[in-house]
């Protein structure tokens, strides 16, 4: 896995956790409010993230990454061909052909999920200005756990982008960005008249569970409710 996710996607590595996420995220904001950099951080919500990914890019995507044959194949055994039934007051529906999704309770869905979406920040990474808080670090511009996706926007001339990515990404995996579910925090000077693909501006939003405040007292983060 470390071999083929982007260095921004937590999940699916022995390294990556929730809480290293927060951490990146929360030193980020911090760093933006202490040096008045203006910076806007969108938090991308995905309209039913797991069960809209296309069959069709799974397989396509694990030939790119050249995972062996048998290793596809027994992907495809899973997913190709499959068919659900509806039943209705006693009376069965023809079967329907299932090409989209991955399985919920099943233990490679998550995984599956990220070699789906590593193509979208693998574009944002390359093409996006992030933040850098030392020299020596690479900057960031994005980061994920499985479909939570969060990113970080420093110039005007970078909105296009994001934008740009997201719609390749939709038209290619069958994925739909939830405008009215994501959010996007204006961090220190940053031009709130500016908007980024119509998402509307908050001063808070939770990202795993954890609220993530506009500001920098303290981590600029508390716990949500269990």
């Amino acid at each position: 896995m470390p071999h083929v996710l982007q260095p921004s996607q937590y999940c699916g590595i022995n390294e990556g956790t929730v809480f290293e996420t927060i951490a990146t995220v929360c030193d980020d904001v911090a760093y933006a409010n202490v040096t008045r950099t203006p910076m806007c951080v969108v938090t991308i919500d995905f309209k039913k993230a797991f069960d809209k990914i296309s069959h069709s890019y799974l397989f396509t995507i694990l030939k790119k990454y050249g995972f062996s044959e048998k290793f596809q194949q027994r992907i495809r055994s899973m997913y190709e061909n499959a068919t659900s039934t509806i039943q209705i007051n006693g009376h069965q529906s023809s079967p329907i052909p299932i090409r989209s999704s991955v399985r919920q309770g099943c233990p490679m869905s998550m995984l599956l999920y990220t070699f789906c979406l590593n193509p979208l920040l693998c574009n944002l990474e390359k093409k996006q200005t992030g933040i850098q808080i030392r020299q020596s670090d690479p900057q960031t511009a994005v980061v994920a756990y499985a479909d939570d996706v969060t990113k970080f926007v420093t110039k005007n001339n970078d909105i296009q982008i994001p934008q740009d990515a997201l719609r390749c990404s939709e038209a290619a995996s069958g994925a739909k960005v939830n405008i009215g579910k994501s959010k996007a925090i204006a961090i220190g000077p940053w031009d709130t008249s500016v908007t980024i693909m119509n998402i509307p501006y908050h001063t808070e939003t939770k990202i795993l569970g954890f609220h993530i405040t506009s500001t920098a007292n303290g981590s600029a983060i508390r716990a949500g409710p269990p």
